[in-house]
């Protein structure tokens, strides 16, 4: 769709087409207006907006089709993204006078709700809120890329929408009612006030769900949620299509047990909602996520995994019974009451007498559905088979390669890896079965579910043979990867392929392009990676970002890389001119932060290595100056002026560890244990053995909780858990010459190869990456051959949860649906691994002094 207004620049990218008005000055956030449509009137909706902007001063941009619009509204993109057809960015002070234009042409079209915004007029598709202008970016403390507003006083506020209104202090709503059209219906309010809401299930595009009372008849109930005109296809279908069909089907099932009772339909505004019975208060996933995976040996009987299959099985079959095929069973879907017995939630693209309306999910029902046709039993067999793999192992199946078969015969080789063995064959050769493309076979493979003969008189699929992880593997594996990365390194510089590749632009370590530079400095000896490194350098050093001073997700880091790549576009004494090298707050106004990813500890670590940098290159004076910074955070964590906010539990032991790396004491000791090092300093060295000490104190019931039947897989991971835990005792051992930090490590290592075959992520960050490289240093540090033979099983770990061949392999995200090139959640990071593994040690990332 070509939009244009005379004397306006305009260009398009793979989403948006956009206008710029030369006369527009620079803002870097402000009010904003979005112009919602459905994509069938996009074009007309278009016709009728350009007049209007035509007469203000304002950017603007467009969906540059009406598919891409049917994308966006889906909220496959995200959740943000739905019904933003048009974004306006007028000029200060002129955004009520644009947007009441606006709604005086719109009145009466229709599209879908923005949640993130305000309605100007409850009868004009015209939304506003307050939101960035320019798109500034920083890697946030959950590793992913926010967008950020600073306001007058510095303070930052999240500048990303999500599903409700949000506004930063310090702007005022310029429509002075604020009558807040957008909002979310309020309770009492559902069914003209019958039911009263009493909790959030789930927040989703295509509507939310909800906990609440019938008052009438003073019984729990379930609310559902669909918004109009969210997820709409070429025929016009929606989610109110989805849901009348779900509520058709449950009418069906009426009586059917583990399947939700239809209360009542109605509609609220243009939105529709679903009562049904509530069947309890956890789904599959969080259960499993919670309290470990289902096993057959757990001394837990409610927890068995054969008799989850049987329960599960039991109610496909009466499901099947009223001719119902569900389409979309996962671990999601499935629900467990107090009790512990199941039920099956979700029919809305269930198929009743061979009709419905399509849909899938991948890696449960999407691999088998056929195009055209309806649905059979069996692909619900092949469903639960998937789900029944969750349940074992945590982790969803393998979904990243675009070949179906290549991501089931992975899952089945994470299968092998997490119920090994002979007590297991029997429900290991039920899952393979069910997970069969042969519908004969899945069905063969349900019948001997059912009279428990899953073992007896069946011969097992045959499963892929697993690589022989040897130096030519590792060499390819290695080649293949850096290659890899240099190209990912290419698109972030040039603006239209990091458009059209959907490469992030962020420019830290933990994100972003420095981290990413890091690593391949390690590999300048191969072929285009040393211009590829020059090339990222530049562009980084280039960009004008707004970044807070820490080590992983700040400036400190972008200066090392800088550094080490020997940058020749920007000086040291222009970087530091640009940034403040010490937080004077955290982000909230609280006291500065402490942690290793954004705090003191980090930022003084990462002088420390400038430093080194330095003094390396016979720059004195600029090595004094970066050991002064590593100084002045050593004080503030000596004084308490610099204090830890870890996320998640404030328990030792917990999932997300007080202790652990990035956010907790861990990430202190380590910053302390070289500082100690570098400097000589006594008072120093003595706070880096007391940190220690309070470390390995607690480390043991660390250990001791990592390995009880229900202990969470976060327990393993280099943030939060025992892989980053282990990695400072192995550096404890050395600096301070404590043998008894490094058999604790080697017990952390140990703890950490049994989560390790259910860990889904192949990353850094959270995942088998970050086991590895605590393999390695443990290995290195001993001398064991039992810890190299760890790193290699981590290796094979990692290829079972990727796509491509074994020597061409595709990591997956964090996302786990494609590959990017970040350090901590993407393919660098697992390069860093793979290199250490085949140098037998190594630097991490050069982030260790």
């Amino acid at each position: 769709m070509a939009v244009s207004i005379a004397g306006r620049s305009g260009w398009s990218d793979d989403t948006w087409s956009y206008l710029n008005d030369p006369r527009m000055p620079a803002m870097e956030h402000g009010w904003k207006l979005h112009v919602s449509a459905r994509p069938g009137n996009l074009d007309a909706v278009t016709r009728l907006v350009l007049p209007v902007l035509s007469r203000h001063v304002c950017h603007a941009k467009f969906a540059r089709d009406p598919e891409t619009l049917r994308r966006l509204n889906s909220g496959v993109v995200s959740a943000g993204a739905v019904g933003k057809a048009i974004t306006v960015y007028p000029l200060a002070g002129t955004v009520v006078e644009v947007a009441r234009e606006l709604a005086a042409v719109l009145r009466d079209r229709e599209g879908p709700r923005v949640v993130s915004d305000r309605r100007v007029d409850p009868r004009a598709p015209v939304y506003y809120r307050y939101g960035p202008f320019t798109g500034d970016y920083r890697t946030g403390r959950a590793g992913r890329l926010e967008s950020v507003m600073t306001g007058p006083d510095g303070q930052v506020f999240d500048g990303l929408a999500v599903g409700r209104y949000r506004c930063p202090p310090w702007a005022e709503d310029p429509f002075a009612s604020g009558c807040g059209h957008g909002d979310e219906p309020s309770a009492p309010g559902f069914g003209g006030g019958r039911y009263t809401v009493t909790a959030g299930i789930a927040r989703a595009p295509q509507g939310n769900v909800y906990r609440a009372v019938d008052r009438t008849l003073g019984r729990p109930v379930v609310v559902k949620q669909a918004r109009a005109f969210v997820g709409e296809d070429e025929s016009g279908t929606d989610a109110r299509h989805r849901l009348r069909n779900e509520h058709r089907v449950l009418t069906a099932l009426d009586g059917v047990t583990g399947v939700p009772r239809a209360r009542d339909y109605f509609a609220h505004q243009s939105d529709e909602y679903l009562v049904m019975s509530s069947c309890g208060n956890r789904d599959l996933r969080r259960e499993v996520l919670r309290n470990g995976p289902y096993r057959d040996d757990d001394t837990r009987p409610a927890r068995a995994l054969s008799a989850l299959a049987s329960r599960l099985l039991r109610i496909l079959d009466a499901i099947h019974g009223r001719n119902v095929v569900v389409r979309d069973l996962k671990p999601d879907n499935v629900v467990l009451d107090d009790s512990g017995h199941c039920h099956v939630i979700d029919f809305g693209i269930s198929e009743l007498d061979g009709a419905g309306l399509g849909g899938s999910t991948p890696g449960y029902s999407e691999p088998v559905l056929r195009t055209t046709g309806p649905a059979a039993p069996a692909d619900d067999h092949y469903a639960l088979g998937a789900t029944l793999f969750f349940a074992a192992t945590g982790m969803d199946p393998v979904i990243v390669d675009t070949d179906h078969e290549v991501n089931r015969d992975r899952t089945l080789a994470c299968l092998a890896w997490a119920l090994p063995g002979r007590a297991h064959r029997e429900i290991r050769s039920s899952i393979t079965g069910l997970l069969s493309f042969d519908p004969a076979v899945r069905t063969t493979a349900a019948d001997r579910l059912r009279t428990g003969t899953a073992g007896a008189a069946h011969r097992p699929a045959r499963r892929p043979a697993r690589p022989r992880l040897d130096s030519d593997l590792l060499d390819e594996l290695i080649e293949h990867t850096a290659a890899f990365c240099v190209g990912e390194a290419h698109a972030i510089v040039d603006p239209v392929r990091a458009a059209q590749l959907n490469v992030p632009t962020a420019i830290d370590v933990y994100g972003g392009s420095s981290g990413l530079g890091l690593e391949l400095l390690h590999h300048v000896h191969r072929p285009h990676v040393r211009s590829a490194v020059t090339e990222l350098a530049r562009w980084t050093a280039q960009q004008s970002r707004n970044l807070p001073p820490g080590l992983y997700t700040g400036h400190t880091g972008v200066e090392l890389f800088l550094a080490q790549a020997e940058s020749e576009t920007v000086s040291e004494a222009d970087t530091g001119a640009r940034h403040p090298v010490l937080p004077d707050r955290a982000p909230d106004g609280g006291p500065p932060e402490a942690d290793l990813i954004a705090g003191a500890a980090g930022i003084g670590l990462g002088r420390l290595l400038l430093a080194r940098h330095a003094l390396r290159s016979g720059r004195r004076h600029a090595a004094d100056r970066h050991l002064a910074v590593a100084a002045e955070c050593d004080r503030m964590l000596a004084s308490g002026a610099a204090r830890l906010s870890p996320t998640g539990s404030d328990t030792a032991g917990g999932a997300a560890l007080r202790e652990g790396l990035a956010h907790g004491e861990a990430g202190i000791v380590c910053f302390l244990l070289e500082y100690g090092g570098a400097t000589g300093d006594p008072a120093a060295v003595s706070r880096s053995e007391q940190a220690a000490t309070r470390l390995a104190a607690v480390t043991p019931d660390i250990i001791a909780a990592a390995t009880e039947p229900g202990a969470t897989r976060r327990y393993g991971s280099w943030c939060r858990g025992l892989a980053g835990i282990g990695t400072v005792l192995v550096r404890a051992a050395e600096r301070l010459g404590e043998p008894e930090y490094l058999h604790l490590a080697q017990r952390a290592a140990r703890a950490c190869a049994t989560l390790a075959p259910r860990m889904p992520l192949v990353t850094q960050c959270c995942g088998l990456a970050g086991v590895g490289d605590l393999m390695v240093d443990v290995a290195e540090a001993s001398a064991s051959e039992e810890f190299w033979d760890a790193a290699k099983t981590v290796a094979l770990l990692i290829l079972s949860r990727s796509g491509g061949t074994w020597s061409r392999p595709v990591f997956p995200d964090t996302g786990l649906t494609r590959s990017s090139a970040t350090w901590a959640g993407g393919s660098a990071g697992v390069l860093a691994f793979f290199r250490r593994l085949h140098d037998r040690g190594g630097p991490r990332l050069g982030l260790v002094a």
